[in-house]
């Protein structure tokens, strides 16, 4: 019996994350432009002190770009890095992408009239309008994550985070 208490209690997942839309709805677009730009000044700020803290699982300590997640795969984290650092980068990677979602998502009627770096040829409204869409457009075609996860040889499983 305590063995069945045991593989139930490691096998449920964690609990998905309440969600209230009007922490993410905004009244304009200079006010949605200015959200997504506050969040990637706060991503940029993690990152640096992320490679700070975890600096053995870098080769370099070159700030990111977030202007271009592109360079993603220049911020590599290390195959060999432990576990938790690798959830760690994960936990920090999917909380971005899961925040810029829920903002995009929310405020769908705003997407037309805001500008995401190296996105001018993407229909963005399309693009959040669902987990799935964002999901493709985050591993496709904005960011090199897939890449990353690839090298550090762990998945970071987006799709849950989203």
């Amino acid at each position: 019996m305590a063995l069945g208490l045991i593989l139930t209690a490691c096998s449920q997942e964690a609990p998905k994350v309440e969600v209230n839309p009007d922490q993410y709805q905004v009244q304009s677009a200079q006010q949605l432009q200015q959200r997504f730009d506050d969040l990637n000044i706060q991503l940029a700020k993690d990152f640096s002190q992320f490679k700070k803290v975890e600096s053995i699982a870098f080769a370099h300590q070159f700030p990111l770009d977030v202007n271009n997640l592109q360079t993603l795969n220049q911020h590599l984290v290390a195959s060999t890095a432990l576990k938790p650092t690798k959830i760690a980068y994960c936990d920090m990677m999917n909380g971005y992408f899961a925040e810029m979602y829920r903002l995009g998502h929310y405020n769908l009627d705003l997407l037309k009239d805001i500008q995401l770096p190296r996105a001018e040829q993407e229909n963005l409204p399309a693009n959040f309008a669902d987990a799935e869409q964002f999901y493709t457009f985050i591993l496709d075609r904005y960011t090199s994550y897939r890449q990353v996860q690839q090298v550090m040889n762990y998945g970071c499983n987006l799709k849950a985070a989203l």
